[in-house]
């Protein structure tokens, strides 16, 4: 056989083993001109009714819409977290597809859209209920690994795509949950009258331009261990967020109360409130309120919340607890 027979064969055996690797890849990313990623849901959002989340190995979160207000039906309806709901709506609304990844439900895995595997494998499950038409079932995966964005698929689709919005959520049920209790700004607060171990400690303050509360049971030659120690009792007020939250008719309290206040604003507001201990934790009920908007308290009276150890113990202090250490 001749060198001109020999470098043909050469070339067209480089020729096949080329082809047969071009077959045997993946199919290329096909280019989009960024379309939604929910076209059935554009402009219609408002639409949705429900909405579901499965993230692996833990309970399914439900929250749904009831008389123009989204509750958790798990918790007695109690109300939902608006920001990160309405991050979530705006984030699902504004999502466009960026590049397709792979079809391959082997590759799912990596990008964290398996449908089973070990952890870090399987998708968090999405699933948005409309009053008309079939749900919307998504799965979300890992956020991109440079820049903004996050890979999903729809369920039942095995084509993966990267979009442009991070479709991020809170991590639990709790997280779903509107947990302010008390929302009144340090600066709106004129008195703050508290009952606890025998004791009545009433911090005040004649004017708003004041920036430290007084003490009215102050010993005659006494002062206090610092100007603004007592601020710290009803600093927790201004912004208090529960750790976990009961209908008060599903509780029993036994025995009084441990602590009790009465808190009162400059511009005539007025604040009940008295904390029970149960099982070595400490629940505030908020039973009575006057001339506060519900953004000022957003708690139910009708429910208890579980309180920190940290944000317990700031109020339930003593008048001996704000004055300097006695020294030996």
């Amino acid at each position: 056989m001749g060198r001109r027979s020999l470098s043909f064969l050469a070339l067209l055996a480089a020729a096949l083993l080329i082809a047969f690797f071009w077959l045997q890849r993946e199919p290329q990313p096909v280019a989009t001109a960024q379309e939604p990623l929910l076209p059935m849901l554009q402009g219609k959002f408002n639409e949705v009714s429900a909405i579901e989340i499965q993230r692996p190995g833990q309970p399914l979160v439900r929250l749904a819409r009831k008389d123009g207000v989204w509750v958790v039906p798990a918790k007695s309806d109690y109300p939902a977290a608006g920001q990160p709901l309405a991050e979530l709506l705006r984030a699902l609304s504004e999502a466009r597809k960026v590049e397709a990844k792979t079809r391959n439900p082997e590759f799912h895995g990596r990008l964290g859209l398996a449908e089973q595997g070990k952890e870090g494998e399987q998708a968090t499950r999405l699933t948005l209920e409309r009053g008309t038409g079939e749900p919307v079932r998504l799965l979300i995966g890992k956020a991109a690994p440079q820049g903004r964005g996050q890979m999903v698929r729809l369920a039942g689709d095995p084509q993966v795509w990267l979009v442009n919005q991070s479709i991020e959520m809170p991590a639990n049920e709790l997280a779903w949950l509107d947990r302010r209790v008390t929302v009144i700004p340090f600066g709106d607060i004129r008195e703050f009258d508290l009952r606890h171990a025998g004791e009545q400690l009433t911090l005040f303050r004649e004017s708003k331009d004041e920036p430290n509360l007084k003490v009215r049971q102050m010993p005659q030659g006494q002062r206090l261990a610092y100007e603004a120690v007592a601020n710290g009792m009803v600093m927790p007020l201004s912004r208090l967020d529960f750790a976990e939250a009961a209908p008060l008719a599903q509780v029993q309290f036994k025995g009084k109360p441990e602590l009790e206040f009465t808190l009162a604003t400059f511009a005539s507001g007025r604040l009940k409130g008295a904390v029970y201990a149960q099982g070595g934790e400490h629940w505030l009920t908020l039973p009575e309120r006057e001339g506060l908007s519900e953004a000022e308290v957003p708690a139910k009276a009708d429910w208890t919340y579980r309180l920190e150890p940290y944000q317990y113990q700031a109020m339930a202090k003593k008048l001996k607890d704000l004055l300097p250490e006695k020294t030996p």
